[in-house]
């Protein structure tokens, strides 16, 4: 997600802060990277199908939190899927679809925590999800804003029109965007890193003084984003090395080809430009004057001139453009911005469509993983075909080379009577041929299985064969410990016998020894005693001997005041 190690970049600048610095401020929140933490509590619940609030109720903890501080928020959501995030789109759905198969693999060598890591990692957060807390979020009276396009963006115009104070997300991206506050990693108690674009110049790690935004963000989109990926061999070192010492641009891919020889692509420029135009006018809901509006306007002096003449052609991978009553019904959370449909419609025809998907899969070839390196078992689902299957005498249809006859042709013929033996036939044969052909299907399949069979019960047999070996060896190695018992000699028991005798004497000293003390004890605690009458004189105050403490033979005494 975003500039991959900027922010380790801005280290030095990074500040930390604590949210009640922002008392009686306004923050915007990246409302995704929440739903993505709330995930981690019910991962399981949501990638099986179950109903859940867990992920909503952390973002609710999260809104609550900041309003403790009298903090305004504004919950930002993502919106439709932007044409130049396409790549990046598709990288991300096949790592979640690795994720999950990971998870299995995880699962079966019994790896539990490692296994749900990467059950929460599959999971992507849908327009379902958005829609739920949506609703929460408004019974609360919560300002919620549902960008036509990328949180992103649309953060980074709250930010840059001053409409927001700060923003809080994980996305190092804003600070590309050129977004003012930015607040990173806040935990559970408050705390966070800021980054302020205005301090980027008095950076420690890179000395970016006097650069304009416009090197800013060309370093960031050649060291990688998410509308272009970065070049084999080129970092953020790299990358920063290459944009100081270049004008503009240009110069700096063609810098970029020399030291890269054949790794840059032919159209990377085409690439850098359409990725340049989408940080500075991407798409966006303006909440002031409702309407969408871009980033930056068209005039903006963080255009390089050479970029001017793209504005004139097509900006489809910018994204459609919308009349003003629909964005902002897409702003407001009425309709879905991914098929612009309501919600609830929109839930029912995902579910419906994962249904589809789900039977899809079922009828085709499954693969579960199991021990071993890159090893799959085949697994077939039989599908019993109907040995009555009805046969439309309308419908023309062809099998096993030979051609039914339609019912047009047969009505044709001299007596009804021929017709119906001829259909009842054909009838029959194709029967006959339906069932022979799912027959051998089940034999193939029983075949396919029956060898997984003998394949895993030989692997068995192998295991049980080196268990047993291993147990071998186990026994052998213990087996020289084990001595038979031998009777003591006589003169150990003799031995024996003669320590316990002195035991007994020495018992024997030490119990006259304690008689002794206890008469001493007697005796002591008679010329020490308290009478009744010196008792009754202070009537406010009691004395107590100890018997614990001798000190030259004399008794302590312990006063206790009332």
């Amino acid at each position: 997600m975003g500039i991959d190690s900027l922010l380790k970049v801005l280290k030095s600048v990074t500040k930390p802060r604590h949210i009640s610095e922002y008392s009686n401020k306004k923050i915007a929140v990246d409302t995704y990277c929440w739903l993505h933490k709330g995930i981690f509590l019910c991962a399981q619940e949501l990638s099986d199908g179950r109903e859940t609030n867990e992920h909503i109720n952390y973002c609710l903890k999260k809104v609550e939190q900041l309003k403790k501080y009298n903090i305004t928020v504004v919950m930002v959501f993502d919106g439709a899927k932007l044409p130049s995030k396409k790549c990046t789109e598709e990288e991300r759905e096949k790592k979640r679809n690795d994720n999950l198969q990971r998870h299995l693999e995880l699962k079966q060598q019994g790896e539990k925590e490692r296994a749900y890591q990467k059950l929460v990692e599959s999971i992507d957060v849908t327009p379902q999800m958005a829609s739920k807390l949506l609703e929460a979020l408004r019974i609360r009276n919560i300002e919620c804003i549902v960008a036509p396009y990328e949180a992103d963006a649309q953060l980074a115009y709250l930010s840059l029109t001053e409409y927001v104070d700060v923003i809080i997300t994980e996305d190092s991206d804003l600070i590309a965007y050129g977004a003012k506050k930015v607040l990173y990693k806040l935990d559970k108690f408050g705390y966070g890193e800021e980054i302020d674009y205005d301090t980027i110049q008095t950076c420690s790690e890179y000395n970016f003084q006097n650069w304009h935004h416009q090197k800013f963000l060309t370093f960031c989109i050649l060291s990688g984003c998410d509308y272009l990926g970065s070049i084999n061999g080129i970092g953020i070192k790299k990358a920063y090395q290459i944009v100081a010492t270049s004008q503009n641009y240009r110069q700096a891919i063609d810098n970029l080809s020399k030291k890269q020889k054949g790794s840059v692509p032919f159209d990377y420029i085409e690439q850098f430009e359409k990725a340049y135009l989408t940080f500075l006018f991407q798409r966006v809901f303006c909440p002031v004057q409702r309407k969408m509006v871009t980033i930056h306007t068209f005039d903006t002096d963080l255009l390089y001139p050479q970029m001017k003449s793209l504005l004139e052609g097509n900006l489809d991978f910018l994204g459609n453009v919308y009349t003003d009553t629909l964005i902002q019904d897409i702003a407001d959370g009425k309709i879905c911005p991914q098929d612009l449909k309501p919600y609830s419609q929109s839930s029912k025809n995902l579910k419906q469509q994962n249904i589809d998907n789900k039977q899809i899969n079922n009828n085709d070839q499954l693969e579960l993983p199991i021990y071993g390196k890159d090893k799959t078992v085949q697994v077939f689902k039989f599908i019993k075909k109907s040995q009555s299957t009805k046969i439309n005498p309308e419908e023309s249809f062809e099998r096993s080379g030979e051609k039914v006859s339609n019912y047009s042709q047969v009505g044709n013929s001299k007596s009804t009577e021929n017709n119906d033996k001829i259909l009842i036939n054909n009838q029959q044969h194709f029967e006959q041929s339906n069932l022979f052909s799912s027959q051998q299907e089940t034999l193939k399949q029983k075949q396919l299985i029956n060898n997984n069979i003998v394949v895993n019960q030989v692997k068995k047999k192998n295991s049980k064969i080196i268990i047993k070996h291993e147990q071998k060896k186990i026994n052998q190695y213990f087996q020289p410990s084990f001595k038979p018992y031998k009777p003591p000699s006589f003169s150990l028991v003799q031995k024996q016998n003669e320590i316990s005798q002195q035991i007994n004497i020495i018992e024997e000293e030490i119990q006259r020894v304690d008689q002794n003390i206890d008469l001493q004890v007697d005796e002591e605690f008679q010329q020490y005693s308290i009478s009744e009458e010196f008792s009754d004189h202070f009537k406010k105050k009691f004395y107590y001997t100890d018997f614990g403490l001798f000190l030259n033979q004399e008794l302590q005494f312990k006063q206790i005041q009332f």
